[in-house]
């Protein structure tokens, strides 16, 4: 599901033949908007490892911005999707332990990622805490969070939340496991 508020990609297709099929960068995105319009999406980037540099994988996490408009049976292109604030998301960059911690909680080998303490990352302006967790109330599923604050200002931080239902976590785990290779050593 595309809204129109997705982040733009540079398009590798510029430089292929007019009948080459489209060449897409490697992304996932989740969109999950709610009717309170509390909703989130969040997109995962994958860089594998190359040369002298190391893998990641960013995640990328965008609040909801606006609900969706018109009835869900409204003919094609008359109903307005919800869309994402993707201006002031919030991207962190995973390197490979991180992905590993999370990989024991979508795996189902751990209830919370670092034994519910979270991800710490401090940038030295920033302090970023990522949290994943299976929940099983209200809603079956795992909850996977970021919360940012810049250390020199007061206020409350910035939080995303998004749940993954257990078919996409089953799928995220089986992604999360296949990228390893890439981010460890880029093949």
């Amino acid at each position: 599901m595309n809204t129109p508020d997705a982040p733009a990609a540079p398009s590798p297709a510029a430089a292929l033949p007019p009948n080459a099929p489209k060449a897409y960068p490697p992304r996932l995105v989740f969109y999950h908007p709610n009717g309170k319009g509390t909703g989130c999406a969040v997109q995962f980037d994958l860089r594998p490892a190359a040369g002298d540099r190391e893998g990641c994988l960013f995640a990328a996490f965008a609040n909801q911005k606006s609900l969706a408009e018109g009835p869900r049976n409204a003919p094609s292109g008359s109903r307005q999707a919800a869309t994402f604030n993707w201006a002031e998301k919030i991207t962190v960059k995973l390197n490979f332990s991180d992905v590993c911690q999370l990989l024991m909680v979508l795996s189902g080998k751990a209830t919370s990622a670092c034994d519910g303490k979270g991800l710490f990352h401090d940038t030295g302006e920033t302090l970023t805490i990522i949290h994943m967790a299976r929940q099983t109330e209200p809603v079956a599923g795992i909850a996977f969070e970021v919360s940012k604050k810049r250390k020199n200002a007061d206020g409350t931080p910035q939080r995303s939340r998004i749940l993954f239902t257990e078919s996409e976590s089953l799928g995220l785990s089986r992604l999360f496991s296949a990228i390893l290779l890439p981010l460890a050593f880029g093949i």
